[in-house]
């Protein structure tokens, strides 16, 4: 049993362990029974990133200050869905704006754009698969006009690479296309997988 401060929600706890894993875990045991997940962890007041929580997971706290928040894994999956779902318009708006720059023979600008891009569709992606994951959905279980999500997340891979090879090839025409008439029919088919995901998770 450990003697630094713990908190949960506030609320003082005792867990056992003394590293932030065995204190999660212990956290996770107890909070089972609510169907409650640990979201957020807090060290002396500061909150720890995916990167830190990688370095620092093993290693003992000592007396160190531990504040653990928790939330409903549906609610917490829905609230990620609408706000990546909000990111589509941005992720139109640079497409759009990437290929006019193509167009105005401006490829520098339109890299910066296309490197947001990517980014975007990136942070889309893995808030999609980790939204399923955390309420226990599989790729094959949510379908959209009869198809799996799978196929939307290997076709998003697909396009996304389409994308790296024109770049890499300077076919700066065919990437003006690419952007303008390919992309806006996957920005609306990810719109629906999102929609489609949330009603899912929301009638569990």
């Amino acid at each position: 049993m450990t003697c630094m401060p713990i908190f949960l929600d506030d609320e003082p706890v005792q867990l056992t362990g003394t590293s932030l894993a065995e204190l999660i875990a212990s956290a996770t045991q107890h909070l089972a029974d609510d169907g409650r997940v640990v979201v957020e962890v807090m060290l002396d007041g500061s909150v720890l990133n995916a990167e830190e929580m990688g370095q620092r997971r093993d290693n003992p706290l000592e007396d160190a200050e531990v504040r653990l928040v928790s939330a409903d894994p549906a609610a917490l999956a829905v609230s990620t869905l609408y706000q990546v779902r909000e990111q589509l318009p941005q992720a139109t708006s640079l497409h759009e704006q990437a290929a006019e720059c193509l167009q105005r023979d401006n490829p520098e600008e339109a890299l910066k754009l296309l490197a947001e891009v990517i980014g975007v569709w990136m942070q889309t992606q893995e808030a999609v698969l980790g939204s399923a994951g955390v309420v226990g959905l599989g790729l094959d279980e949510v379908k959209v006009d009869g198809e799996p999500m799978s196929d939307y997340t290997d076709e998003l891979i697909k396009q996304l690479h389409g994308l790296k090879d024109l770049i890499v090839a300077g076919d700066t025409v065919a990437l003006a296309d690419t952007l303008a008439y390919e992309w806006p029919p996957i920005v609306d088919r990810w719109d629906v997988l999102i929609g489609e995901l949330i009603q899912t998770i929301e009638s569990k």
